[in-house]
């Protein structure tokens, strides 16, 4: 599961109400806005409403329920949708960043995508220094942009 996603997923489960439903096979349900938690007990399944379908839910990630899973981000954020759907305190990694460090974060991950995927979207023949020149201006533009959105 990607950064960019998992910041969605929280972000619904910060702005939704939880709703417990019960599937098949003993299947507990706890919906939250374009997202959805199947926990059958011993192993959960994390999935996300098709976009052109929203009643459909499809497969995304999923994780056992075990002492060992913690760090699992699936088992993490199941635990959170039971938490605030029994109107308990839940970890949220993403509530009340500041600002600042988001922006600083946010321009990192996008400079590192950039170089990553550089090849794809500059030209053949560029120079290794325009293209990390031009990567570098890029990454001050979007940084600038957030700057902007953060303090409107």
């Amino acid at each position: 599961m990607t950064e960019g996603e998992k910041k969605r997923i929280y972000h619904e489960l910060r702005t939704h109400d939880v709703i417990v439903g019960h599937g098949q096979n003993y299947c507990t349900t706890y919906t939250f806005g374009h997202y959805r938690v199947n926990d059958y007990c011993d192993y959960i399944i994390m999935a996300k409403s098709h976009k052109n379908n929203p009643d459909i839910f499809v497969h995304m990630n999923d994780a056992d329920w075990n002492d060992d899973c913690p760090e699992n981000d699936v088992y993490a954020i199941a635990t959170a949708a039971r938490n605030k759907s029994k109107g308990k305190e839940y970890i949220d990694p993403y509530k009340d960043k500041p600002a600042d460090i988001e922006i600083q974060d946010l321009t990192k991950r996008f400079g590192k995508e950039m170089m990553r995927s550089a090849i794809d979207f500059l030209p053949a023949d560029i120079s290794k220094y325009q293209a990390l020149r031009t990567i570098a201006e890029m990454k001050q533009i979007f940084k600038q942009k957030l700057q902007d959105y953060y303090t409107k």
